[in-house]
């Protein structure tokens, strides 16, 4: 039997969990991507199965060279991968100011490179598909207090762009960039809450946007190079 089969980087957690859970209902198979949460990987894992599709955990470090490849030898030979979403991603502070480029690079290698990486393996190992990138609502914006992060995030952007128009008529590219969804580390709601107030709709969206924007997208077979906002109008 051949898998109907989906790729989600970094999907132990968070935004990433969410989307395998939402594609695993929607009847895929999952390869369920991790780093070093091997803990909640399976945990999640278990709850993709639950739902009646099958779930292969892949461990990869996508900081490395060539990650795409890496992950790929890891995939079964009889799993049909349909649809990639790369979402594993870095979110550290960063300005002018800092010395060196170490965050730059650290940045640049999960959040631009492996996506990448995995874009030219996907193209490889399938003869059709389509990839969801996971970006940002403040690729908008040219202020940031997340100087590296946000360059990163504005290369992938133009990646997805690009790749839509190369890789047409087998691929289709499309890209989601999500405002005020989940606080980051160390913070909580109220933080958004917060911040929500200088937005149009003056408040914050959840995970269950994020998980109907991926099935909009998969369901449109007519949509390519778009970039869904899931922001309140923030970008405005």
């Amino acid at each position: 039997m051949t898998h109907k089969a989906a790729i989600v980087t970094g999907s132990s957690a968070r935004i990433g969990r969410s989307i395998a859970l939402r594609l695993a209902r929607l009847g895929f198979d999952i390869l369920l991507h991790y780093h070093t949460s091997e803990e909640a990987a399976q945990k999640t894992g278990e709850e993709i199965k639950n739902l009646g599709v099958e779930c292969c955990l892949i461990q990869t470090n996508l900081e490395e060279p060539e990650s795409g490849p890496a992950l790929f030898s890891q995939i079964p030979k009889d799993w049909n991968i349909e649809v990639l979403v790369n979402n594993a991603s870095i979110f550290q502070p960063s300005d002018f100011h800092d010395e060196g480029e170490n965050k730059l690079d650290l940045h640049y290698k999960i959040n631009f490179r492996s996506p990448y990486s995995l874009t030219k393996a996907f193209i490889r190992h399938s003869e059709e598909g389509h990839i969801i990138n996971l970006l940002d609502t403040k690729i908008e914006e040219n202020h940031t207090d997340h100087l590296d992060y946000l360059l990163t995030k504005k290369l992938l952007r133009d990646l997805t762009l690009i790749a839509a128009k190369e890789l047409a008529p087998a691929f289709r590219v499309n890209g989601i960039a999500p405002g005020l969804i989940l606080p980051p580390e160390g913070k909580n709601v109220n933080y958004l809450l917060q911040k929500a107030e200088k937005i149009p709709l003056k408040t914050i969206g959840d995970l269950t946007q994020i998980e109907n924007a991926v099935e909009f997208l998969i369901k449109n077979p007519f949509l390519t190079g778009q970039i869904i906002y899931i922001n309140g109008g923030e970008h405005l």
